[in-house]
């Protein structure tokens, strides 16, 4: 009788055992964003795409990449109307989805700038590769007032309508990205910036963001994504890398899901990346080589 107990027990672990893993399958091969949270429109010959889902700004990068694009580049007050008009007509946010204690109690939506390398240097780096067109240098007149544009280039930095920005300040330091404002702030008011200008504030906020592509290629369309295989998922103690051109420089970093860097070596080790120091957990593999790919996988 107790045979046919441990049988039955046995057999319920293994059906148990399948279930996990095919939970863990599904959400490894799941895509960062789901589709239903997705508002995509097109302007100036570029596909554009509205996700309403709250990542810092580190994820949401990651996010853009993997679906073959990058956080959104705004360079020109036709642009910044069309994303703005999308943001609130086409997609439907709602000015008061979240609130940003940093960012003056207000609601905004990320977009792809950052002086996170070096604090001043405004790039755009929607792909978070670090490099990016300087547009921007300095703080606004709330900061130490002495920013400006780089040859000119556009900004909508809060303040603009009234002709002199007064974003980004840094205010109590580490606000290194931009989002846009769904509201005037500090909230109730417009002292600081109105509606659908820019603010920087702190990267780990969750927001909503906005990813703009070159053309209209998404997951899995990238020619980096088709070239380059890893496995085994999940992994314990190495993931394999193929596919590699190795004439290209490759860059790799994993990233845990608060968007923090938890590897980053200087090189692949005969196409091996070693993860047995990773704790368990989820993970974001970023491969960068002539252009960007991102692998989720598992660490057991």
């Amino acid at each position: 009788m107790s045979r046919v107990i441990n049988k039955e027990i046995a057999v319920k672990n293994y059906v148990l055992l399948l279930i996990f893993s095919w939970a863990i399958s599904s959400e490894v091969f799941t895509q960062c964003a789901n589709l239903a949270n997705i508002y995509s429109f097109i302007y100036g010959g570029k596909n554009y795409e509205v996700v309403k889902e709250m990542k810092n700004w580190s994820v949401a990068a990651a996010c853009a990449v993997e679906r073959g694009g990058y956080l959104v580049e705004i360079n020109d007050v036709n642009e910044q109307n069309a994303v703005y008009d999308a943001i609130i007509n086409g997609a439907g946010v709602s000015p008061t989805y979240t609130s940003v204690p940093n960012g003056g109690g207000i609601a905004y939506v990320w977009i792809g700038a950052t002086d996170l390398a070096v604090e001043g240097t405004w790039l755009w780096d929607g792909n978070d590769d670090g490099s990016g067109i300087h547009f921007w240098t300095g703080q606004g007149a709330n900061g130490a007032g002495n920013g400006a544009p780089v040859a000119g280039a556009y900004n909508n930095w809060g303040g603009t309508s009234t002709g002199l920005p007064k974003e980004p300040d840094n205010y109590g330091a580490g606000q290194d990205h931009a989002a846009i404002g769904l509201a005037g702030w500090p909230s109730g008011t417009t002292l600081l910036g109105i509606a659908g200008e820019w603010n920087d504030i702190i990267g780990s906020s969750l927001l909503y963001f906005v990813i703009e592509k070159e053309t209209g290629v998404g997951i899995n369309d990238g020619s980096l994504k088709n070239e380059i295989r890893v496995y085994p998922n999940p992994a314990r103690d190495v993931l394999v890398v193929e596919g590699i051109n190795p004439t290209a420089p490759l860059n790799f970093a994993i990233y845990d899901y608060a968007g923090k860097i938890m590897y980053e070596p200087a090189a692949l080790d005969k196409n091996e990346i070693r993860v047995e120091a990773l704790p368990q957990g989820l993970y974001l593999l970023r491969i960068t080589n002539d252009s960007n790919s991102s692998f989720r996988f598992v660490k057991y």
